[in-house]
């Protein structure tokens, strides 16, 4: 993985540790969650309309990446309804990485070399290590930790999905922004009728809500994961999707500088373990 690319997932990891953060601080979970995806997707229409079109080969990919983001924007609303950001995040994401390298190595033959797979093994280790600290602690409940695990599996889903079909979609970043563009677009359409079909009209005026930080929170959630998807076309989709997983270090910053949640010295050596397999990922 070149420098570039490891310091792009880098930085989309601390911008989807921020929208997070955001979902976690509102009233209503489920709508933070919501507004999120509608705004993600007014960013990601205005991006996809400007970008040149993703080849055909391509499209396929990008219904069920829409579909499987809907599914995953329910659960994320779900799950920080009885959880600490710094507890759920890193539970949800953990198993995430290691999953998603096990689906590229068997559909896609992409098997990566002993280093990378030293570090997406310490992230994963890392990442559990700092969501199990939470749970043994009891800042999370049983019923969520299920919920935390389901999403794992989602996220590693949809990473195989998007890294396979941007590399289909065209030559270059473009095409690339252009693919992660109409798929966020149409899962915001997508998720639109379930969240009135769940709420009725009276989530109408919660869209409208807070229109500015709500606006940095779909930029920050269409970039963020844009970046994801454009470095998994050029380095393997298990290393990018593990290095991604550096964000509960900074959701975990997060939690305990703007929150108020705890940091025990569990979560310290959870950090290390993570620090390492981001430092053997920027060697492989």
């Amino acid at each position: 993985m070149t420098t570039f690319v490891w310091a792009a997932v880098l930085g989309a990891a601390l911008l989807h540790a921020l929208w997070n953060s955001l979902v976690k601080t509102a009233g209503d979970k489920f709508m933070g969650s919501a507004r999120v995806a509608l705004w993600t997707g007014f960013v990601a229409l205005a991006v996809a309309l400007a970008a040149p079109a993703p080849f055909a080969a391509s499209q396929p990919f990008i219904v069920a990446s829409a579909v499987i983001h809907v599914v995953y924007f329910l659960l994320v609303g779900r799950l920080y309804r009885n959880a600490d950001l710094s507890v759920a995040y890193p539970l949800m994401r953990g198993l995430a990485p290691l999953i998603a390298t096990a689906i590229a190595a068997a559909a896609l033959r992409e098997i990566p070399d002993a280093v990378a797979l030293a570090g997406v093994a310490g992230l994963v280790a890392g990442v559990a290590a700092m969501g199990l600290s939470g749970l043994a602690h009891g800042r999370i409940d049983r019923a969520t930790l299920v919920v935390a695990l389901a999403n794992s599996a989602v996220i590693a889903i949809y990473s195989v999905i998007d890294g396979e079909g941007a590399r289909l979609a065209g030559p270059d970043a473009a095409h690339v922004f252009a693919y992660n563009g109409w798929s966020d677009a149409l899962a915001a359409a997508l998720y639109l009728p379930v969240v009135l079909g769940l709420r009725g009209k009276a989530a109408l005026p919660e869209f409208l809500r807070d229109p500015a930080t709500n606006a940095f929170a779909g930029l920050a959630a269409f970039g963020g994961y844009a970046i994801v998807v454009w470095a998994m076309t050029q380095a393997s989709i298990g290393a990018v999707a593990a290095l991604r997983e550096c964000s509960v270090v900074f959701a975990a910053i997060i939690g305990v500088a703007f929150l108020g949640e705890p940091f025990r010295g569990a979560r310290a050596g959870a950090t290390l373990l993570i620090l390492g397999g981001v430092i053997a990922l920027r060697l492989a």
